[in-house]
């Protein structure tokens, strides 16, 4: 599914109209019109916007990452749980061992 086809199922979903949520997100209505028909390619901030507007995840409007493994998606879970400081020393050590496989 396209970006613009998730924001506008998700936008329907809320029963929000194009305006409603051009109000919700900053944006025209008429801006997000053409998102949503996939006549004009959204620019971060754009997504971003959309999101908080539909008040979703942005991961749930760009849909699943492809070749990435269960266990792959198990550690981004464990280290988002962390708190900064071990999520850091946890960056560091991987590091390292890419760094080592070189």
């Amino acid at each position: 599914m396209t970006f613009g086809r998730a924001v506008r199922k998700k936008r329907n979903a809320l029963g929000l109209t194009l305006e409603q949520l051009a109000e919700r997100a900053n944006l025209t209505p008429n801006f997000i019109g053409t998102v949503e028909n996939g006549q004009r390619d959204p620019s971060l901030s754009t997504v971003l916007a959309l999101a908080k507007g539909l008040r979703t995840p942005v991961s749930e409007l760009l849909g699943p990452v492809k070749d990435i493994s269960a266990d792959a998606v198990e550690l981004g879970r464990l280290f988002d749980s962390q708190p900064a400081d071990v999520r850091e020393a946890f960056l560091r050590v991987f590091r390292a061992l890419a760094h080592r496989r070189r």
